[in-house]
This record gives C-alpha cells, sequence and structure tokens, in this order.
C-alpha cells in the first residue's frame, strides 16, 4: 500500500486560513466593541476566561515566529518585526484568555510581562526557524538574557 504524502503547499495553505480566520475574528470582535465602549466594559465583568493552556501558548508563540520570518523576509526591520509579532501574542492571551496562564496558576499577567515573555519565545523560535532573519546582535543579547535567567533559578 502506497502512503500518502501531504503536500507543503497545502499545509501551508491551511495554515494560512486558520490564522487568517483567528486573525479576522478578533478584528471584528474588537471593532464591534470599541462601536459600544459602556456595553464592552460591562461584558468583561460577565465574561469567565478560561486560562491559556500549552496548546494555546504553542499555537500563539507559532503564529508570531511565522509572522516574525516572513516578515524579515520581505525585509521588515527587525525591531518592527518583533515588536508587532510579540504585541499580537500579548494580545491575543490578554483577550482570549484575560492574561490568565494555566501553568502560572491564577494570577493575571501584566500585559508587559506578556509582551516581554513573548518577545524572547519569538526570538528564540525565530533563530530556529529562520536563523538567517536575526541580525546577530539579537541573538547576542537573548543568548545572554538567557544565561542571567537560568543563574536567577
Amino acid at each position: 500500500m502506497r502512503k500518502i504524502q501531504k503536500s507543503p503547499r497545502k499545509t501551508i495553505l491551511a495554515m494560512s486560513i486558520f490564522v487568517a480566520s483567528i486573525l479576522l475574528s478578533s478584528c471584528s470582535s474588537s471593532i464591534k466593541s470599541e462601536s459600544n465602549p459602556t456595553k464592552m466594559s460591562a461584558d468583561k465583568k460577565e465574561v469567565g476566561f478560561i486560562p491559556a493552556t500549552d496548546e494555546d501558548i504553542f499555537l500563539y508563540r507559532q503564529i508570531g515566529i511565522s509572522y516574525l520570518c516572513m516578515a524579515r523576509q520581505i525585509e521588515v526591520e527587525f525591531p518592527k518585526a518583533i515588536s508587532l509579532a510579540a504585541k499580537n501574542y500579548a494580545l491575543l492571551i490578554s483577550s482570549r484568555h484575560g492574561g490568565l496562564i494555566k501553568e502560572l496558576g491564577k494570577e493575571k499577567i501584566p500585559d508587559k510581562n506578556i509582551y516581554n515573555g513573548a518577545i524572547l519565545q519569538l526570538l528564540d523560535g525565530a533563530m530556529k526557524n529562520c536563523p538567517d532573519m536575526v541580525p546577530e546582535e539579537d541573538k547576542k543579547k537573548f543568548l545572554k538574557t538567557v544565561e542571567q535567567l537560568n543563574q536567577n533559578k
């Protein structure tokens, strides 16, 4: 019996459609909420957020890494590309999960901390997936930061 191989084009297309649907749904919900700010604040009080699971974090990380690598391929400056990718990651954690991460318990993580963590995760992923797109200076800073974090444990 012959094994059926998946076409990389089909996989890329499926992932693109999936990512686009996520982005469009988050955009449409933010547009709706901006049109009625009073209703938004009332709704937020009623919503019980479900903390982000490891699977959620993995998905958001992969989306961010893909965005960063693609942005660099079309010559977007590295600081802009990683900043936008990290802001999108932080927005997903904040808006979909209320800043809650299952592994870290019931305490809401401040947006700034989510953003900083996203920078590290995305930089790590980009160094593995598209190393030529990460400036050497940023690679060195990342390795130094990881070394310092490991010493503080």
